[in-house]
Formats: C-alpha cells, sequence, structure tokens
C-alpha cells in the first residue's frame, strides 16, 4: 500500500517541476478573482519535492540487489511514514494543477503539459545521479544515498530548502492556514 502511495506520488510528483507561466495563465484565467494556489514559489518547491521523490525511485531501481532488497524496502517505507502529509499534500497539489490546465486550456493541452513536466523531471532526477555516480562509483553512491535516507536528510523538514513553502502549503491543503489568521 505504501509502495503504491510512493508510485502514485513519484507520478504526481514529476508534474510538478518547473511551473511556468502557463499553470499560472490558466489559474488566472480560470478565476481571475480569486487567489490562485499554483504561486511560482509554490510550484519550484513541489518541483525540488518531485525531483527528489524520482531520484529516490530511481535509486531504489538501479540500487537493489537481492542482499540489500528488504533494507531499502524498509528504509523507503520508513521515509514514507515520515513524510506522508507532504506527500499527500503533493500530491493534491499537482492533481489540482493539472486539473486546472484541463479546465483552461483542454485535455490535450494537459497532456502535453504533463509529458513535458514528466520529461523535465526525469532529466533532472537522471543528471542528479549520474553526478552522485561519476562521484563515487554505483555501489558507494547507492550506500551513502540511502544513509541518507534513513537519517533522515532526504526528508522534508525545518532547515531544508523549500520547507517554509511546502509547510505553509500543507497547512493551505490542511486548513491550517486559514485557522492562523
Amino acid at each position: 500500500n505504501e509502495i503504491l502511495i510512493l508510485k502514485k506520488t513519484l507520478i504526481a510528483l514529476a508534474l510538478m517541476l518547473p511551473m511556468t507561466s502557463f499553470a499560472s495563465n490558466a489559474s488566472q484565467a480560470a478565476d481571475k478573482q480569486a487567489q490562485s494556489p499554483f504561486t511560482p514559489e509554490r510550484n519550484k518547491a513541489a518541483g525540488n519535492l518531485s525531483t527528489n521523490i524520482v531520484i529516490l525511485q530511481k535509486m531504489v531501481n538501479g540500487c537493489k540487489t537481492p542482499q540489500t532488497t528488504e533494507e531499502v524496502k524498509a528504509t523507503v517505507n520508513k521515509w514514507q511514514q515520515r513524510n506522508k502529509a507532504f506527500l499527500k499534500m503533493h500530491n493534491g497539489y499537482v492533481t489540482a494543477l493539472i486539473d486546472s490546465v484541463k479546465e483552461s486550456a483542454g485535455e490535450d493541452e494537459a497532456k502535453k503539459y504533463l509529458a513535458n513536466l514528466s520529461k523535465v523531471n526525469n532529466e533532472q532526477a537522471n543528471d542528479a545521479i549520474k553526478i552522485m555516480v561519476d562521484k563515487d562509483g554505483k555501489e558507494m553512491a547507492c550506500q551513502k544515498y540511502f544513509a541518507y535516507v534513513e537519517g533522515g536528510e532526504m526528508d522534508v523538514k525545518a532547515g531544508k530548502p523549500d520547507y517554509k513553502v511546502l509547510k505553509e502549503m500543507l497547512d493551505f491543503s490542511t486548513g491550517k492556514a486559514s485557522k492562523k489568521k
């Protein structure tokens, strides 16, 4: 079940890379009076989270060996549990963004938008993985990466880039933002 959540989240996350003016224009056209939840700052933060999730999935697939499968699975499950609220929020944000594009520009444009975001997300993830492997070799890159994941270094938490924006997005998605005002 948690792996399924990760896969769905990964698909959704792949959508979040640089949300260009298209999404902003689409959301503005849909409702000029209301403030759009799809801001460049939120899109950037969500895109960065998307990249990190795609990197995780690719590292899982690329680093698994018969000897490490259970350890990698346990590490990913713990990471998912620690970041569950942010992953759920992200999935909802991406879904709403694509729905907004579909409503304002049509089904075909939404499909193109999704394909482009997925392409960019995968390219960025591949580039990051290549840097890790080129630096340390595949085996060491895998060991280091999953040690970071296990140690919470890949978590969405205070002190990490984009945390403030992602926390605000989480509060917005759960209704906490309106209660604070």
